[in-house]
């Protein structure tokens, strides 16, 4: 329900908007009448299935970092519980993106972008997007080659599983940073929608700080690790990213980022 919910809230609003010629597209690119909704009728498919699989993956997020910092009290659910609501979100998550791949396949504006799955497959009149376009596809692969190890792990082994999960946040950075730049077009959410998403981003980064902190400390003995420097690494982005997304909201200036 949830995710119904937050896929027609967008759905709603980005038809509306293409459909009295409003939104980003059909403003970006005037000459191809995107007001044609039965033709143009997969690009709200698109981006409300973009937002929903975004802001699943921020909760699912949330809840995998509460969950491997049992420290955490503010989410007052037992591990158990966390575990069963994490994993329904993320196959949320899952379903989100692969009906934004369809929808983006089916899609009619085929001079924009002209595949789905392959990197460089968005040309002109989106220049700008190509990079966004390839981190998206990008995000895309990596979540179907992460998402289903966790039905894997007795096979490829808990320890290993673990280690490679983590690798789950990469995949929430691409999507994040796709969403800013194809998902959230100013002319589609005006006000205050980008500011607060760039702020919902700092609870992540504190849960991030707080995880790797922790696993440094788990290795404080053995500072010639790898893995001892890499987790206080994390930390200090973790802290760096925080005070970037302040800057970003505060200026709203991204600096070599055309993510504002």
């Amino acid at each position: 329900m949830f995710g119904v919910l937050v896929f027609a809230a967008a759905y709603i609003n980005i038809y509306v908007r293409q459909s009295h010629g409003e939104s980003a597209a059909a403003v970006g690119m005037s000459d191809m009448h995107m007001n044609n909704m039965a033709k143009f009728w997969a690009i709200p498919i698109v981006q409300a299935s973009g937002i929903a699989a975004i802001v699943a993956a921020y909760v699912s997020i949330i809840l995998g970092l509460q969950q491997s910092r049992r420290a955490v009290g503010w989410l007052r659910l037992r591990y158990q519980d966390i575990d069963v609501l994490h994993r329904h979100v993320s196959m949320l998550v899952l379903v989100a993106i692969a009906i934004h791949a369809v929808a983006t396949y089916l899609d009619t504006t085929g001079s924009v972008c002209r595949s789905a799955f392959w990197f460089n497959g968005c040309t002109d009149p989106w220049p700008d997007a190509v990079w966004a376009y390839n981190l998206g596809i990008f995000a895309f692969y990596l979540a179907l080659l992460l998402g289903p190890t966790f039905y894997l792990r007795r096979k490829i082994g808990v320890k290993f599983w673990k280690y490679v999960h983590r690798f789950i946040i990469v995949f929430y950075i691409a999507a994040v940073w796709h969403t800013l730049i194809l998902g959230l077009a100013k002319e589609d959410y005006p006000g205050v929608v980008r500011p607060l998403f760039w702020l919902l981003q700092i609870p992540v980064l504190w849960l991030m700080s707080r995880r790797f902190s922790e696993l440094a400390k788990q290795r404080s003995q053995q500072k010639t690790d790898v893995r001892y420097w890499c987790s206080q690494a994390l930390v200090v982005l973790s802290y760096a990213g925080m005070i970037f997304v302040l800057v970003v909201v505060v200026t709203s200036h991204a600096f070599w980022m055309n993510i504002t």
